[in-house]
C-alpha cells in the first residue's frame, strides 16, 4: 500500500472519532506514523517521515487458498514449538477479533481444534470491557493459543492474556504471521511467528 493510501485510511479512521493509538492498531503502525500520515500535505512533506513497516497481507488474506497454505505453514511452527516444549498442546486457538479471526480459523481447522474470539478492548479506553466472544467455543478451563495475523507492539494481545485468564483458560503461547515487535514473549508467553520483521543497525 502506498503511502498515500494509507493517509487516506488513517484520514478516515480519524473522521470515525478513532485516537491516535486505536488508528495505529488498526493500521498496524506506530503511534508516530499515525501524527506523521494525518498531518497536512506541505507538514508532512517538511518532515521526514518515521522509520516503521507497514505490512499489507491483503493478497493472503483475501484469498481462501492462499489463506490456508499459509494456515498450514503456521500449524507447522506450532508442532514444532510444541516439540521443542516451548509451550503446551493448545487445546483451543483464540483469535484476536479482526484481522486474526480468518488467519485464526484456517489454523483451527489445519490443528484440528475448536476455534475462539477474544475482543481485546481499546488500550485508551480503560472502561470498555474485553471479553471472549460467546458466539465461538468457551475457553475456559482450556489450554489457548492466541493467534493474529500481524503483532505490532503487543499491547492487544496482553490485554487478550489477562482477558482470557480472567476467564479461566490458560493461554500458553501466541502465533501470529508478522512480529513486528522484536520481542519473543509477551507477558512471559513465547511470541512465534512465520515472519519477523527485525531492524538492521550499524550499532
Amino acid at each position: 500500500m502506498v503511502a498515500q493510501e494509507l493517509v487516506r485510511r488513517a484520514q478516515e479512521l480519524k473522521s470515525k472519532g478513532l485516537s491516535t493509538y486505536e488508528i495505529a492498531e488498526e493500521l498496524k503502525v506506530q503511534p508516530d506514523t499515525v501524527v506523521w500520515l494525518l498531518l497536512r500535505g506541505k507538514e508532512r512533506a517538511a518532515k521526514p517521515a518515521p522509520f516503521d513497516v507497514f505490512v499489507d497481507w491483503s493478497s493472503l488474506g483475501s484469498h481462501v487458498k492462499r489463506t490456508a497454505a499459509i494456515a498450514a505453514a503456521l500449524a507447522d511452527v506450532v508442532h514444532e514449538s510444541v516439540r521443542a516444549r516451548d509451550f503446551e498442546e493448545p487445546e483451543v486457538i483464540v483469535a484476536i477479533e479482526g484481522s486474526g479471526m480468518v488467519l485464526g480459523a484456517a489454523i483451527a481447522k489445519e490443528l484440528d481444534k475448536p476455534f475462539a474470539a477474544v475482543r481485546p478492548p481499546r488500550v485508551e479506553r480503560k472502561k470498555a470491557v474485553g471479553l471472549v466472544n460467546p458466539s465461538f467455543h468457551n475457553a475456559s478451563g482450556k489450554k489457548a493459543l492466541i493467534v493474529d495475523a500481524v503483532l505490532r507492539a503487543g499491547e492487544t494481545h496482553r490485554a487478550a492474556i489477562q482477558i482470557l485468564r480472567k476467564a479461566k483458560a490458560k493461554p500458553v503461547g501466541i502465533l501470529v504471521l508478522v512480529n513486528k515487535s522484536g520481542k519473543t514473549k509477551i507477558d512471559d508467553l513465547p511470541l512465534r511467528s512465520l515472519i519477523q520483521l527485525l531492524p538492521v543497525s550499524s550499532k
